[in-house]
């Protein structure tokens, strides 16, 4: 990483701010470390599918955008990251009020990183259902950030 862990999470914290769609989203980043984030979001209606569980859209972009931001804290301070490959597994229902997405880099190699990542929904007792897990490849690419 090129920062130390709170500098990263401001640095990262403050280029989301310029994405949009997950401004729109309501994704916060929670935890940034080299190889590693967690993102969580508070479900809101427009979150949801016609049976009342969270959307697998969202449950793949939580899962895309934490796979990103951690495979983001493995690349030199000149490249940007994009979405080569997103598999998603649906495994329960997604049925609470806020959901936590964990991210970690498998390995990283200089235009390839390998990532998982699980979601979880997050219980009012404290505890964590498993709802998705998922596997992804990031590139490392030459796309300089823009600002719309």
């Amino acid at each position: 990483m090129r920062l130390d862990k709170e500098s990263m999470k401001s640095f990262l914290t403050e280029r989301l701010k310029n994405n949009h769609f997950i401004a729109h989203m309501g994704l916060i980043l929670e935890d940034v470390d080299d190889g590693y984030a967690e993102m969580s979001l508070d479900i809101e209606t427009h979150h949801l599918q016609q049976n009342g569980f969270m959307h697998g859209g969202v449950t793949a972009t939580l899962c895309d955008v934490v796979t990103g931001i951690a495979a983001y804290t493995t690349v030199n301070e000149e490249k940007n990251v994009v979405t080569a490959d997103l598999k998603v597994s649906y495994l329960n229902p997604s049925t609470c009020s806020k959901v936590l997405g964990v991210g970690r880099v498998v390995k990283a190699g200089k235009f390839l990183i390998f990532c998982e990542a699980q979601v979880f929904d997050l219980l009012e007792d404290g505890s964590k259902v498993l709802v998705a897990t998922c596997t992804s490849i990031m590139a490392s690419v030459d796309i300089p950030v823009m600002n719309r």
